[in-house]
């Protein structure tokens, strides 16, 4: 394979940590340009086990970033939910909401939202936690006041290559010992500027262990955004002791209850699945990533590329206790053209680097004897692919436009529900069951 695409791949190495007995270890995360040259994301794959409260002051990132808090079970992680998470997010300081998490969800912070602190509650079953930075490089900025009262925004970053708290000869690696031992953490000579959380109803546990019911989970055909149907941050799936803060407009839009896709793809794709189909689910998303299970052999996706926007896709162990534990053979195919495709195999947990207009795919899943996690990450909230195809006779178009190929668009923006033609198509499988569609005056 030439070495322009070579260096598309990224096989994830075991990350021993000492975040403490909450956080599973090994974990898997990919670092953006620490580990790809020209990287455009970074993405945890973490398993929470206990309660502990993260990030205990707001800072805000410089760019977008989603966090998703799923049951560490696939496909299933409706089944596999039972926890309580509170977050908070907001514009401003001076404007910061509660969210309380009771269900699978995902949350877009848009850039230059104030975030934190995250508390995780109470965790019942372990929880899989993604932070996806949509930049190759982490940075975050949070406000101070000194101890002779001067007040500033701090950054901390990968460009500053921050040092280890403990050991400031070393740099900080996320080894997470800082968490676990905070008694050898030095003292700060400044404190964090105090914020304001509007919606605080002074409630710090809203359910019981078991109040989640996986089967009132919101189905996904019901959660497609149409101008009169809105995004929901919130469903009746969870049984509560006390009714969550209400959330204003702009934080409602940001925050969603992960819509369980039930699919009839076959043995390969176990059902239910969790897909977050980016604007589809949620108005003005940037980000689309799904979280299927791939079980047994099969050839996915025609050669395509995306105009202007990259993508990447996870090959990882279907355990989320152990992403490492991975079997199976997959050919990866980039090229020039359709007409010269070269590919590579995959044997190991790994991330592929998909550019702008990089002609890539099929996949062939071959030796599959233990399932693979197979996750998408879109970067753009509208998903979308273009083909070539022999242009036929007469169609070729003429002059400036003249080809002996037709270059076709799909994408999300484009392709609606074959029975609302309001909704866009989530892929449900609904009308690939049933031969007969609707007429429109059925």
């Amino acid at each position: 394979m030439q070495e322009k695409f070579e260096k598309l791949f990224y096989e994830f190495v075991p990350e021993e940590t000492h975040w403490g007995d909450w956080c599973h270890s090994p974990q898997a995360y990919f670092r953006g340009v620490r580990n790809m040259p020209d990287a455009g994301i970074n993405v945890g794959f973490q398993i929470f086990k206990k309660p502990k409260r993260l990030e205990t002051e707001p800072h805000f990132h410089r760019e977008d970033e989603y966090l998703v808090f799923l049951g560490a079970k696939l496909p299933d992680v409706f089944d596999g939910w039972d926890a309580e998470v509170h977050f908070y997010l907001g514009p401003t300081l001076d404007t910061m909401e509660k969210v309380v998490i009771t269900e699978p969800t995902i949350i877009h912070l848009p850039k230059g939202w104030w975030h934190s602190p995250l508390d995780f509650v109470r965790v019942d079953k372990p929880l899989l936690f993604q932070a996806v930075m949509q930049s190759g490089r982490t940075g975050l900025v949070k406000y101070i006041e000194r101890d002779d009262g001067q007040r500033e925004y701090i950054y901390i970053g990968d460009e500053t290559e921050a040092n280890c708290v403990i050991h400031p000869e070393k740099k900080c690696t996320y080894c997470g010992y800082c968490f676990s031992h905070p008694e050898e953490v030095p003292p700060r000579k400044f404190k964090y500027v105090p914020w304001t959380v509007v919606n605080e109803d002074g409630v710090t546990s809203y359910t019981d262990a078991g109040a989640y019911d996986p089967e009132k989970a919101p189905d996904s055909t019901e959660c497609v955004v149409t101008p009169t149907n809105p995004s929901k941050p919130y469903s009746n799936a969870t049984k509560l002791k006390a009714p969550k803060p209400p959330l204003s407009e702009a934080v409602r839009k940001n925050v969603l209850a992960v819509p369980k896709e039930k699919t009839s793809w076959g043995d390969w794709c176990p059902s239910p699945q969790a897909y977050f189909r980016g604007e589809t689910y949620m108005e003005g998303a940037t980000y689309h990533v799904g979280f299927q299970i791939f079980a047994g052999a099969n050839d996915t996706e025609d050669t395509h590329f995306h105009q202007g926007c990259e993508e990447y896709i996870f090959f990882m162990g279907a355990d989320p206790m152990n992403f490492f534990d991975f079997d199976a053979e997959i050919e990866m195919t980039f090229g020039d053209d359709p007409e010269h495709m070269e590919s590579k195999i995959i044997t190991k947990p790994t991330v592929v680097r998909i550019p702008p207009n990089v002609w890539h795919c099929p996949i062939r899943f071959r030796k599959m004897k233990k399932p693979v996690m197979f996750q998408a990450a879109f970067m753009s909230g509208t998903w979308g692919t273009i083909v070539s195809r022999p242009a036929e006779p007469g169609k070729g178009g003429n002059g400036f436009f003249a080809s002996d190929k037709t270059y076709v668009y799909m994408g999300d923006n484009v392709r609606f529900c074959r029975y609302d033609k309001q909704k866009r198509c989530n892929i449900c499988g609904k009308c690939f069951r049933n031969l007969r569609i609707p007429e429109k005056n059925d």
